[in-house]
């Protein structure tokens, strides 16, 4: 490309999100592509050119590499035939990079910087570096963080295995060598072309009819992603089916039993058992406790879908516990009466999409990828959902999807990734939405060795609440 410009661009590439901050100061070339800035930014803040990327402008311009774009749902720009002095014109302007559609490491360059071109270096060259950047399919900053406690505690039970998943090799986030990004900088087409002929071929990636941009959309807020769900839903359909819901007749049974002076806590901080039996009537005995067939619920701790319940209500702001008891509270009682419960459903639903731990469902490290990726199930029903179908095909469907969820399971000598993967989306996943309400199972609870013969289709509630664009 003919050079255009005589001045140089100072950009700085953070990790959106990360704390604390992991960032690249860079002199460019403003006619440099955006095919050779992925380079650039992936040599410089230390990925490994494992995973599909995409450059979004402000006016939201798509670009990326047409290699990764084979039958043009992506419908993006050619990368390698726009200049970085297009979309970036002005000091202080910014457009967003995000890399592997996974994990979803969002980056943010910003032009700091339009310098007169009389630099003697070549180009270009980080200036500035401030720590390393996470490992490749490490689940996310959610996953980083993780990692990092593992790695520096010595006597965290998870030290050893991850160690391990690193080969060994110790990690400090704080070390960047900015010499050899520099020097790899410089190297940076042989290393690419390098990369080109060792790395074996990705697996094949199926969105299931979703472009990248749809997935992205959707998985940053299933209930705001225009191009998938339509945002508005008919709320008195809604309302119709929402008691089909285990956790609104479960909710509803608790919140009465918290008028007036609350419930009294057992010296453990559980709720009565009493209590718990009655939630359990509520929601079901066969999908809320299906080991009651064993033996009867002893505390509230040994049934998930009660105890969930309950948590999901905390997280949502709706209830507290002051002085041995759970109280509803007064600005939750007042928001029930003017709102009703399908507002008080939709707070659930969010704070068990964004603030529950998923971990804590199957009491279980590691797969934290697993919550990131989950809204896909939901494009997945909405496909084919209206009939029954295998479990275990929706789970192949969300590892077609994201091949490289298996890579971030624990190392084990009996278990693959895979199947590792396979059982964290159904123990976490699918037993969310069934409490949820969102899915139906046949037969509710399958014994080990039938386990591949149990299907699931979407239910009304689901119909209802996502409603294809």
């Amino acid at each position: 490309m003919t050079k255009t410009s005589n001045n140089l661009y100072q950009i700085k590439i953070s990790l959106t999100g990360a704390k604390p901050p992991i960032w690249r100061r860079l002199l460019i070339d403003p006619d440099t592509t955006f095919q050779d800035l992925h380079r650039i930014i992936q040599l410089a803040m230390g990925w490994q050119v494992s995973h599909l990327h995409l450059f979004q402008a402000q006016d939201g311009r798509l670009l990326g590499d047409l290699a990764e774009d084979e039958d043009g749902m992506m419908n993006f720009e050619d990368e390698s035939t726009v200049p970085v002095s297009s979309l970036l014109t002005r000091e202080g302007q910014a457009l967003k990079y995000e890399y592997d559609f996974g994990d979803s490491w969002e980056h943010e360059v910003e032009l700091e910087k339009i310098l007169p071109g009389n630099q003697e270096e070549p180009l270009p060259r980080c200036i500035k570096a401030v720590r390393q950047c996470p490992p490749e399919d490490v689940g996310g900053l959610p996953g980083f963080y993780n990692f990092l406690e593992a790695m520096e505690d010595a006597t965290h039970p998870e030290h050893a295995a991850m160690r391990e998943w690193r080969g060994g090799e110790w990690f400090d986030p704080e070390y960047v060598n900015l010499n050899q990004i520099n020097e790899d900088l410089l190297e940076r087409d042989a290393l690419f072309a390098q990369y080109a002929c060792d790395e074996p071929p990705m697996a094949a990636i199926d969105f299931c009819g979703l472009s990248p941009n749809q997935m992205h959309e959707l998985l940053q807020n299933p209930f705001n992603c225009p191009s998938v769900f339509k945002p508005l839903f008919n709320a008195e359909a809604v309302n119709q089916v929402l008691d089909t819901a285990p956790i609104i007749r479960m909710a509803k049974v608790l919140v009465t039993a918290m008028e007036g002076k609350g419930i009294r806590l057992t010296g453990k901080g559980n709720l009565p058992l009493k209590q718990v039996q009655a939630m359990i009537q509520a929601g079901g005995e066969e999908i809320v406790f299906p080991m009651a067939r064993f033996g009867k619920a002893r505390s509230e701790e040994h049934v998930l879908a009660v105890h969930l319940t309950r948590v999901l209500l905390e997280l949502a702001g709706f209830t507290k516990t002051q002085k041995g008891h759970l109280l509803l509270k007064k600005t939750a009682e007042t928001r029930l009466a003017k709102k009703g419960w399908l507002t008080f459903y939709q707070d659930i639903f969010s704070a068990a999409l964004s603030q529950l731990n998923w971990a804590w469902i199957d009491n279980r490290e590691g797969m934290e990828g697993v919550q990131h990726v989950a809204p896909f199930c939901f494009w997945l029903l909405s496909e084919k959902g209206g009939q029954w179908q295998p479990v275990h095909d929706y789970l192949a469907d969300m590892l077609k999807a994201f091949p490289q969820l298996p890579l971030t399971a624990q190392p084990s000598a009996y278990i693959s990734g895979e199947q590792q993967a396979k059982w964290a989306l159904d123990a976490r996943m699918l037993t969310l939405y069934r409490i949820l309400g969102l899915i139906e199972r046949n037969p509710e609870q399958a014994e080990f060795q039938e386990a591949y013969k149990q299907t699931m289709r979407r239910t009304a509630l689901f119909e209802t609440m996502f409603v294809r664009a």
